[in-house]
């Protein structure tokens, strides 16, 4: 009854479709400047024009009526903007890509040592045997889904047991499958994990796990880093004291994310990487960037 009492109260979408050149117009209208109007029509042809409404809005003025655009604002500009916020995915999804890879072996190195080629067996890895059958299922699902010809090797060569040994299956995992199986891990072998990356609490790695997985799917699913204030958000550690950007921030998740990889060995220095991209791009502040 509430539902259907809310639903009443809000405002039907009357909006109808626009083409590109029909946003142009509009935007034109609005004070942007755009020098080849059918140029900019294709740009939003192959775009998207809500892809690019973020970074339109961003330059104008919403306390006046009309919503106006800032004075001498070009369509290149916010071209510009767009094209930033591009550099800035494919820098962090890079460096995240590393810390991926050196999570993954990490993991599979410490379970195999411990407790051998097949883990997923073996109750004391986990939590408690709750934990095990949900890492067991993770691995499962993982496994039949695979394509890879290791795994269609395995399947066509042995059997028992049904899985292939950690240090392949790990091969498979998603970044987010790695980390869900990580959180049912023993707290011993969470914490042996955390201290490779020189995190000395497992609790603090699980949670910049989770910031790095959410920053790894928005750069892979191309949603923008621009003007974002994170959700999840690192907790801080106190020696060395990381992160020292506010936490809300990019920066302070590629504090994070190049601790870990310097302290694994292989230095990625994204932090650095994404401030010279910002000033390249003198269309954006520093803030809009999470800087």
């Amino acid at each position: 009854m509430y539902l259907l009492f809310a639903m009443a109260m809000l405002t039907p979408y009357t909006k109808l479709h626009a083409t590109p050149a029909q946003r142009v117009a509009h935007l034109r209208s609005k004070g942007l400047v755009i020098q080849r109007p059918n140029v900019a029509a294709r740009k939003i042809e192959l775009i998207g024009y809500e892809r690019l409404r973020i970074y339109f809005l961003s330059r104008r003025q919403m306390g006046l009526p009309g919503k106006p655009f800032l004075a001498g604002i070009t369509y290149q500009n916010i071209l510009r903007i767009y094209e930033c916020d591009m550099a800035l995915r494919d820098a962090c999804f890079a460096a995240v890509g590393q810390f991926e890879l050196l999570f993954r072996n990490a993991v599979s190195e410490e379970l195999s040592n411990r407790f051998g080629s097949h883990p997923y067996y073996d109750v004391p890895a986990f939590k408690n045997p709750t934990a095990n059958l949900d890492a067991l299922q993770t691995f499962t699902g993982v496994y039949a889904k695979a394509k890879d010809g290791r795994a269609k090797h395995y399947r066509q060569t042995y059997s028992p047991p049904a899985l292939p040994p950690i240090w392949t299956l790990k091969e498979f995992l998603t970044f987010g499958a790695a980390t869900r199986i990580f959180q049912c891990l023993e707290g011993s072998v969470r914490t042996a994990v955390a201290q490779q990356f020189g995190v000395g609490k497992d609790t603090i790695f699980t949670q910049w796990l989770e910031c790095l997985v959410d920053l790894r799917n928005m750069c892979a699913h191309h949603d923008r880093l621009f003007n974002r204030s994170f959700q999840k958000q690192p907790s801080s550690l106190t020696r060395p004291p990381l992160p020292t950007a506010p936490r809300h921030k990019l920066r302070a998740i590629l504090q994070c994310l190049d601790h870990m990889n310097a302290h694994r060995g292989v230095p990625t220095n994204v932090e650095a990487e994404v401030g010279k991209i910002i000033i390249r791009y003198p269309e954006i502040t520093p803030a809009e960037a999470g800087y």
